[in-house]
Order: C-alpha cells, then sequence, then structure tokens
C-alpha cells in the first residue's frame, strides 16, 4: 500500500521550489523521471523508488478539495490552487517521511498546507 501527502499551494511551484523541497527532502538520494516525465522519482543508491512525485496539477473548481480530502482543510489556499501529490511505497522504511518533508517545504515556499495533517506524537 502507498502512503500519499498533498501540498495544496496558492501559487505555482517554480524550478526553484521543487529543487529546494527535494534537496530538504533528502541530498543523498538519486532523482529520475518516469512516466514520461510526468513524475519524478527520489530514489535510493539501487535505484529502488522512495518517492514519487507528481507534476502539479491546477484546481480551480471551488469544493473540490473538500469533496476529496474532507472538511479539514479550511486552512487550504481558495481555488484556484495547486495540488502535488506524492506517493511513498507503505513498506520503505522513512519513505512517507521523505515524502512529507518535500510537501512541507514546497506548502511552506507556496503559501500552502499538507495533507494529512501530521499525526501528534
Amino acid at each position: 500500500m502507498t502512503r500519499d501527502v498533498v501540498a495544496l499551494l496558492a501559487t505555482a511551484p517554480d524550478v526553484h521550489d521543487v529543487t529546494a523541497a527535494l534537496l530538504a527532502a533528502g541530498e543523498r538520494f538519486r532523482v529520475r523521471s518516469a512516466a514520461g516525465g510526468a513524475v519524478v522519482q527520489l530514489c535510493d543508491d539501487q535505484g529502488r523508488p522512495l518517492v514519487s512525485i507528481e507534476v502539479p496539477v491546477l484546481v480551480r473548481v471551488p469544493g473540490e478539495v473538500e469533496r476529496l480530502l474532507g472538511d479539514w482543510v479550511a486552512g487550504a489556499p481558495a481555488p484556484p490552487l495547486w495540488w502535488v501529490e506524492t506517493r511513498a511505497p507503505g513498506n520503505r522504511e522513512g519513505a512517507e517521511r521523505l515524502g512529507r518533508r518535500f510537501a512541507e517545504t514546497l506548502a511552506e515556499r507556496c503559501r500552502g498546507v499538507v495533507w494529512p495533517p501530521e499525526a501528534e506524537p
């Protein structure tokens, strides 16, 4: 099973935002594209994907984010907004944390929020 983390952004991420978020996730990982460039993957030294990051999707429809993720997103930017989804394999130690770190950095740089909210300790 995969673990998804979504960044909901007020502004479109540019190459500098994505690069900063990739570096925040971890400098020691390899980066490669997949699905004809529609996905960027952070991979370990053996080339196994740890996190897959999909291209940003523009959401224009009011209420669409709430329909998909629930009411908690009241703090999310109002549409139009950018949806960036990361997926991590549930069986890879630390992979979900990498995806979350990427999403949090992107949200910080592009005025957004991250779903799901991080669990309380």
